[in-house]
């Protein structure tokens, strides 16, 4: 894993546990069974720090619709998408 990387991950792990949502037994309700612990427009905040450690702009499209239902599916998903469009651009 490059130092990139590293930094990318641990930046999306930081983010999901400063925002998620807690889900759990005790007081969930239907609605948030309905909602992501981290919904998509919030997921779109961290754009901002992404680009900070890889020095250019990242599109939107690398967040998933609807968001992402758990830390390692934010953090594999998301980190997996940047990469990718990351090595497709010069």
């Amino acid at each position: 894993m490059s130092s990139v990387e590293a930094k990318l991950r641990a930046q999306l792990e930081n983010f999901w546990d400063e925002r998620a949502l807690p889900v759990g037994p005790e007081g969930a309700s239907i609605v948030d069974a309905l909602v992501a612990p981290v919904e998509s427009m919030t997921a779109v905040e961290v754009l901002v720090d992404i680009e900070e450690i890889v020095g250019k702009k990242i599109p939107s499209a690398v967040i998933q619709a609807g968001g992402y239902m758990s830390r390692d599916e934010f953090v594999e998903k998301l980190s997996a998408k940047v990469i990718e469009y990351l090595g497709s651009k010069p």
